[in-house]
């Protein structure tokens, strides 16, 4: 049996010769159209016979003598190799929720394993419309014949049945690569905790009026769903997984510790580098001196000490001791720095204490430097490679004189190293990467010797070297063949992750398309651990893979983190860009996520001001600042990036939102108001 065209033909001799049918009957039924020849026999070539158009007793006569001929016919005409898919493996990539690296392969596998049988039923379709014949029997053999050599060499896991693989196969061809992917997968019945109960355990988190403990929380929250008709919570342990989810803590960890501590937590820090020349940046502080010493009575007792710093040296420049941090004590720390020193400095950082603004208000700071300022408040923080390598040394390696030898099992004398020799040249082997640059000369030199073999140079037998049975490889196969994992944990905080790789230290932050932190992303991961996937010929960027319970999750992007000049006469225009757009957008949040959780607090009614009390605004935020964050934050124009949960659409709501909101409604009330309402 063969093709011709893509027609399933037996030949002449397969049906007269081996005695299927007699010479004189074979021309009776062709006379008669029985049988169609679709090659007649001409200048040695065998008459070839269309197969389909044999009876049914012939086929199964012949059939029964070519047990194989079908498969043998399937193998001749299957190729052995599927073609790469980018764009399944960014599909698969991207879809939410994530999907698994392992399980990602494996749907990658299988569309490009499909992909061939789709290509396999067209070119038969094409074919047998060209041929005005369509054969929907012998299509699908073929088809199903390339997916059974593709299981042989790439172990796919397509069904075996016929017609649970009919299935798949039309599936995907109706929906495409959506149709490979498990739809229990990220089933929202695996949520233990959302809607109106993640609400009444966020109430019951930030409540002031009382506070509870996670105990009398874990009570209080079953004893009012209970009320409230709410899925009870059968243990503490899940409340406790829920509210110290990282996603979730963000949304309450201001209320309860103060946004003081949920900026140190949760706000970005910034990563600034020392100055690198003298004098370009001085420190000065107050700090206990760790000596006893007796008094004039003979009681121990202890002292301070002033002190400047030079940050780029670390050098104490200039002191005075006192009991008290104050004026005179400060300007006779700095004399003796200058005079030290014999420079003025470019930029000297003091705080608001003792009697630094005493000195500031005398113009001291702007006689004996050109900037000085205070920092900011609230803000502390196999063989047959052994034999090349044993020829590679021999006659190439061997010519170099600080040559090591070769093994130290080696026999010969001129397999050592003449050790005598080097040692009394030591002084002039080269540096590290001397030595480098004449090991890739040396390779070089290897690669343009004649091969034993063939006499021609190595590295032209590999250029003129042709393999049609390897795919090429894309910029995706590279990311998946060759870059690495980090077998443990990083933690995210807000000052980004680090990863250590070959005793180096490489410090990243995920951000957005405006080159600021993505506070989004950031916020709901600070103290999640990730495992990191890198590229250890490129450093420029990484990904952040989530550990869970059915493997690694594709989470974010980070890049290298953004590292200022701690010295302003050193930090660059771009620099300072990104640090002041980084404090305003820090600001911005804060505010955003306080009236988010002012709005939460009106309309769960547990807010301070319906108490007769007041919400504290962040420190770092000014009281204008606050307002105009609190109009755009009403206009709808800044927005938390926290999203605590919404209330149901019939749950009863008050007339205000915000507290101020709430506070100008109650100052606008008369008592004809107050006698509707009561």
């Amino acid at each position: 049996m063969e093709l011709y065209g893509r027609i399933q033909c037996v030949t002449y001799d397969e049906l007269v010769g081996s005695g299927i049918i007699s010479k004189p009957s074979y021309k009776k039924n062709v006379r008669s159209g029985t049988i169609n020849v679709v090659r007649r026999a001409c200048r040695g070539r065998e008459a070839l016979i269309d197969f389909v158009s044999l009876p049914s007793d012939l086929k199964k006569a012949y059939q029964d003598s070519h047990p194989d001929a079908e498969k043998e016919l399937i193998k001749q005409y299957m190729s052995y190799t599927i073609q790469a898919d980018d764009n399944a493996v960014r599909f698969y990539r991207a879809y939410q929720p994530a999907i698994t690296i392992e399980r990602q392969q494996e749907y990658v596998l299988t569309a490009q394993v499909l992909n061939e049988m789709v290509r396999v039923e067209k070119a038969m379709k094409a074919e047998h419309k060209m041929l005005g014949n369509y054969l929907p029997g012998q299509t699908w053999n073929l088809v199903r014949g390339a997916c059974e050599n593709l299981r042989n060499a790439y172990k796919h896991d397509l069904p075996k049945s016929e017609s649970r693989l009919r299935q798949k196969f039309n599936a995907y061809k109706r929906e495409g690569y959506a149709s490979l992917v498990n739809k229990n997968m990220g089933n929202q019945v695996t949520r233990k905790i959302f809607g109106e109960e993640a609400r009444l355990i966020l109430k019951l988190r930030r409540s002031k009026f009382p506070i509870y403990n996670e105990s009398q929380l874990y009570e209080e929250y079953n004893r009012q769903a209970v009320v409230r008709n709410l899925k009870i919570i059968k243990s503490p342990t899940t409340l406790r997984n829920f509210l110290f989810d990282p996603a979730i803590m963000p949304m309450w960890y201001g209320c309860v510790h103060g946004m003081q501590a949920w900026k140190a937590k949760y706000a970005t820090i910034q990563k600034t580098s020392l100055p690198q020349m003298r004098d370009a940046l001085w420190y000065g502080d107050g700090t206990k001196l760790n000596l006893y010493y007796k008094n004039e009575a003979g009681k121990m007792c202890t002292t301070s000490v002033y002190e400047i710093v030079d940050a780029y040296s670390e050098t104490l420049i200039g002191f005075d001791v006192a009991a008290n941090e104050s004026f005179d004590s400060q300007y006779r720390a700095y004399r003796m720095a200058i005079d030290t020193a014999g420079h003025k400095p470019f930029e000297i950082v003091t705080d608001n204490q003792g009697g630094h603004s005493k000195l500031a208000a005398q113009g001291f700071f702007d006689k004996i430097c050109l900037l000085h300022k205070p920092t900011m408040p609230y803000n502390g923080q196999s063989k047959t490679i052994e034999a090349v390598f044993g020829r590679f040394q021999q006659q190439v390696l061997h010519k170099i004189w600080h040559f090591t030898g070769q093994n130290i099992t080696a026999k010969k004398l001129n397999s050592k190293p003449n050790m005598e020799f080097i040692e009394e040249n030591a002084y002039a082997l080269p540096t590290l990467d001397e030595v480098i640059e004449i090991y890739r000369q040396c390779r070089g030199e290897w690669n343009g010797m004649a091969h034993p073999a063939t006499g021609m140079a190595r590295i032209e037998m590999y250029r003129m070297s042709e393999n049609p049975e390897t795919p090429i490889v894309t910029e995706l196969d590279k990311v998946q063949m060759f870059w690495l994992t980090s077998k443990n944990t990083n933690t995210y905080t807000n000052q980004g992750i680090t990863i250590e790789i070959a005793k180096k230290k490489y410090h990243y932050d995920v951000y957005g398309r405006d080159g600021l932190r993505d506070d989004s992303w950031a916020i709901r991961n600070t103290g999640r651990k990730f495992r990191i996937m890198y590229d250890p010929m490129d450093m420029t960027h990484v990904e952040l893979l989530e550990p869970t319970a059915s493997g690694l999750k594709f989470s974010a992007v980070a890049t290298p983190k953004v590292s200022i000049s701690r010295a302003t006469q050193e930090r660059t225009s771009e620099e300072s860009s990104f640090m002041r757009r980084t404090i305003e957008r820090s600001k911005e949040l804060m505010a955003a996520i306080q009236l988010d959780g002012e709005r939460f607090d009106v309309d769960e009614r547990i807010a301070a001001e319906l108490y007769g009390l007041s919400t504290p605004r962040p420190k770092n935020v000014s009281r204008k600042k606050m307002e105009e964050a609190r109009e755009k934050f009403d206009r709808g124009e800044l927005k938390s990036p926290l999203q605590l949960p919404h209330k149901d659409e019939d749950v009863v709501t008050v007339d205000y939102s915000t507290t101020g909101e709430y506070t100008k409604a109650v100052s606008n009330m008369t008592y004809d108001d107050l006698y509707d309402k009561f």
